[in-house]
């Protein structure tokens, strides 16, 4: 049963894809997409209801030299992209590095499969490993990620008709979408690090295909950009099979992270891999250029995908970096990337920017607690990942609504909103307050990496702690900015108006709303039944649990008695404090006002000017290419101190 539900969760979604690909009928596609996700939904939920974990299974050996051909076939349409563009546009900089990285990776392979692997036996290991960590990434990979390719199929629709296109580009956008979904289960669920490896490109493959979707110029160079540094990490993942292969004979991930004599270069490999994955500073670019493709791309690259394949991958390793220097720089760079980033987002004013410098700013915060390294940072950066996943996912796709609804992403043009468009409104503002409001889960997260930040030794650990303090600091400036403008009026009175439910743009949206909000109230049995083996297969339990409470090192506490003020807070403060039209006043704008209108004043020689309400960006101190520039160096040199690390 469980070998099945193992090849359909990871097989399932290719077979899908390349119908999708060829399927020109609009109406059957979509059912077929639909079929997916149901199809995803229902085999990671009974995967995870076999409840004998871990699962270690090994398909027929052919597949092992299938693998090996799709590999370099992979690598063989990189290597004509990178020459395409050369032949093109002439020797610049993407076309060169994308070539030369692909150039690289095929001849250590090469070397690694015809001249090194065949003199060696390997040991009889599994090529899947499924535990409790596998099956919480299947989950979200599966769940958030299949709510997201329903809602891109009303999306999808409706982008075309704005863009009068007149051939669809859909069997290709749907192609991408499914296999990937089917692709991040075959990371999350292989042992073999060839496996993974392989699994690793293909979303390479699909971020560069989904980025590059609406073929413009700029869609053109973000996509190159998204795939020559994703192909850093894979280059990276290479020199780690290589190094892990030629000294400990094996290409076992758990025999990797269970050698205690195990050395740190392949690790810093791996980690290199996964920082790029997940966008971390100083590889940022790329992420931050994927937002000019189609929301539902954002919402699955930033929730469920991509980026979370560089956090479990850096979860999964970490048993292995224990008590090492490589940990300790490891969670200084995190938490370097979670203040800049944090701080950066708050000049942004388009609002996919703003979602996209907060997801690598908390995808640092994880990447710290991975390297603080204790039972309960490792707790905090689970509990982060999950939480994360489901908010993000929320608000991708709540912005692609208020998108087809206003005409704009801007925060600025979302002035007032819960009066012009108040259920997609509404639903926002729930998302937002799920990521930085206690008592939701995001906060617990994050209430336990500043936890096990202060218990943190070493002389590195107060400058750790700090850039925590500003990073969080920052995290609040910019969302509650971005709450203001929804509540934000100008001067005159404007009817509420209802706008109309669409089942697959607004189902999705109050299933993860669901999601965030029952999973943070019933936060003490999910953690108990749901994070806490995944924590305990290699760590002891940081956390205790007794009678609805929370306890720790500093004390005990539940979460009941802050959703009951939460709920009283948003029942009683509309009912007592609502106020009266009778009671509005004409507004102050530094003027005489003018009579005929509530939002224009008189100022300098009598010039009838018009209020214009606004957000302060700082974009003159953050905005700054020079900044941004001084940030990626520091990011680099803190890569560069752990490389020195792990030679020396």
């Amino acid at each position: 049963m469980a070998s099945s539900l193992i090849a359909i969760a990871v097989l399932f979604p290719f077979a899908a894809g390349l119908v999708c690909l060829f399927l020109k009928n609009t109406l059957l596609r979509s059912a077929l997409v639909a079929l997916s996700a149901i199809v995803l939904i229902c085999s990671s939920i009974l995967l995870f209801s076999q409840g004998s974990l871990p699962i270690e299974y090994s398909p027929a050996h052919q597949w092992d030299s299938i693998i090996l051909v799709l590999d370099y076939a992979l690598l063989a349409f990189f290597l004509f992209v990178g020459v395409k563009d050369i032949l093109k546009n002439g020797w610049g900089a993407r076309g060169v590095l994308t070539s030369g990285l692909v150039l690289s990776q095929i001849i250590l392979l090469g070397l690694f499969e015809f001249v090194w692997a065949p003199s060696v036996p390997l040991a009889s290991e599994p090529a899947f490993f499924i535990d409790q960590l596998s099956i919480i990434m299947c989950l979200i990979i599966s769940i958030i990620g299949s709510l997201i390719l329903l809602y891109a199929i009303k999306y999808m629709k409706d982008h075309e008709h704005h863009q009068h296109l007149s051939v669809t580009r859909q069997p290709r956008f749907f192609f991408f979408m499914t296999i990937l979904l089917g692709a991040m289960n075959g990371i999350v669920f292989s042992d073999n690090l060839l496996w993974i490896y392989f699994f690793w490109e293909i979303t390479t493959l699909c971020c560069f295909a989904l980025i590059g979707h609406e073929q413009t110029k700029e869609a053109i160079n973000n996509a190159f950009r998204a795939l020559w540094m994703n192909l850093i990490g894979g280059l990276g993942f290479v020199l780690a099979i290589i190094y892990v292969f030629t000294n400990y004979d094996s290409i076992s991930l758990q025999a990797l992270i269970t050698n205690p004599a195990v050395a740190m270069a392949p690790l810093f490999f791996l980690f290199m891999a996964a920082f790029t994955k997940s966008a971390q500073v100083p590889f940022q670019g790329w992420l931050l250029g994927a937002m000019v493709a189609p929301v539902p791309v954002s919402a699955l690259l930033h929730s469920s995908t991509m980026v979370k394949a560089g956090i479990y991958l850096s979860i999964r390793l970490a048993p292995a970096i224990t008590d090492t220097s490589l940990a300790t720089l490891i969670a200084l760079f995190g938490a370097f990337t979670f203040m800049v980033t944090a701080i950066m987002a708050i000049s942004q004013h388009e609002s996919k920017k703003v979602l996209a410098y907060s997801t690598i700013s908390n995808l640092g915060l994880i990447i710290m607690c991975v390297g603080i390294n204790t039972p309960l940072a490792i707790t905090a950066a689970i509990i982060l990942t999950i939480f994360h996943a489901i908010s993000k996912a929320l608000l991708f796709m709540c912005v692609g609504v208020i998108d087809h609804s206003l005409g704009s992403r801007d925060i600025e043009n979302m002035e007032g909103l819960v009066r012009r468009y108040p259920l997609i409104a509404g639903i926002t503002i729930a998302g937002i307050l799920s990521m930085m409001l206690v008592p939701f889960g995001m906060l617990l997260g994050k209430w336990a990496a500043i936890e096990a930040t202060s218990a943190m030794s070493g002389f590195i650990s107060p400058l750790v702690f700090l850039l925590l303090v500003i990073g969080s600091a920052a995290t609040t400036v910019f969302w509650v900015k971005w709450l203001g403008r929804f509540f934000s009026v100008t001067p005159g009175i404007e009817k509420i108006r209802f706008e109309r439910f669409s089942f697959l743009y607004h189902a999705p949206l109050i299933l993860l709303l669901a999601f965030a909000g029952i999973f943070s109230i019933g936060v003490i049995p999910f953690y108990e039944s749901f994070i806490l083996p995944a924590v305990t297969a290699f760590y002891p339990n940081a956390i205790g649990t007794s009678n609805g409470f929370f306890g720790s090192a500093a004390g005990l506490f539940t979460v009941w008695p802050l959703f009951i003020l939460l709920a009283i807070a948003i029942i009683l403060v509309p009912v007592l404090f609502k106020p009266k039209t009778k009671n509005l006043s004409t507004a102050y704008m530094c003027g005489e006002n003018v009579s005929t209108s509530a939002d224009s004043f008189y100022s300098v020689s009598d010039g009838e000017t018009k209020l214009k309400l606004g957000s302060m960006y700082l974009d003159t101190q953050f905005a700054n290419p020079h900044l941004d520039t001084g940030l990626k160096i520091a990011g680099l040199l803190i890569l560069v101190s752990m490389l020195v690390v792990v030679l020396i």
